[in-house]
């Protein structure tokens, strides 16, 4: 175990990609360690590279994003994929996380429009295929797609807009892609924050949990606002 100075509470939230698949096999592409120190009352992020090859403690070599997909096909005990998860980053990296999020394309949406929207700085062009407006999915792709180019500015998106920029690596790659992940988090939570969500949250509880899946208690959460 990494040794450490502070009283932390650690939760891994994960973007899962099973609305893209057909294999009946779910991968977490997106895998970020928020670190709570309740003692200093600070929060730390840590991105963790979908593509690091590491072992998995049920007895195999494999990606990292793999572990939570493998825990929920094989029943893994206890917690599942999470669970397998959770033993993968601490055989690997010696962190022990406590709890989980999980959210799927869709959701991840639903947060963002449900909000009203984030706000973010483009410190950097990036170009990638973009759906056209009137989409159909009847028509070849290269009918319902067009390349676009996100020029340096600050931006409102909507969740679309949203998971455009926190999945684009057409001209870029996993690590800055960790980096605009951070930043799209860092935007909801000035957001909720702002729309007074945050203080609200034990009403908002319900409908929460109804789009993020988690093991996290509502003491617990309360706790650590």
């Amino acid at each position: 175990t990494i040794p450490r100075e502070y009283e932390l509470v650690n939760i891994v939230l994960l973007g899962a990609d099973e609305e893209l698949t057909t294999d009946s096999f779910l991968r977490t592409d997106t895998m970020i360690i928020v670190s709570i120190n309740t003692e200093t009352g600070s929060v730390a992020m840590l991105s963790l590279p979908r593509d690091m090859f590491v072992y998995i403690p049920s007895g195999i070599m494999g990606r990292l994003n793999l572990a939570y997909g493998i825990g929920e096909n094989i029943g893994w005990q206890p917690s599942g994929g999470f669970g397998l998860l959770r033993e993968t980053i601490f055989y690997n990296f010696g962190i022990n996380v406590h709890y989980y999020a999980r959210v799927n394309f869709s959701q991840f949406e639903t947060i963002v429009d449900t909000l009203g929207g984030v706000d973010i700085g483009v410190d950097c062009a990036y170009q990638d295929y973009y759906p056209v407006d009137d989409f159909d999915i009847n028509k070849p792709t290269e009918e319902n797609y067009y390349l676009r180019t996100l020029d340096i500015g600050y931006y409102t998106f909507n969740g679309f807009d949203a998971l455009w920029y926190a999945r684009t690596r057409r001209i870029s790659d996993d690590f800055d892609r960790g980096r605009r992940q951070q930043q799209l988090l860092r935007a909801i939570w000035r957001k909720a924050r702002d729309n007074g969500l945050i203080t609200n949250l034990p009403a908002l509880w319900g409908d929460l949990t109804d789009i993020v899946e988690t093991n996290i208690p509502f003491d617990t959460m309360l706790g650590l606002l």
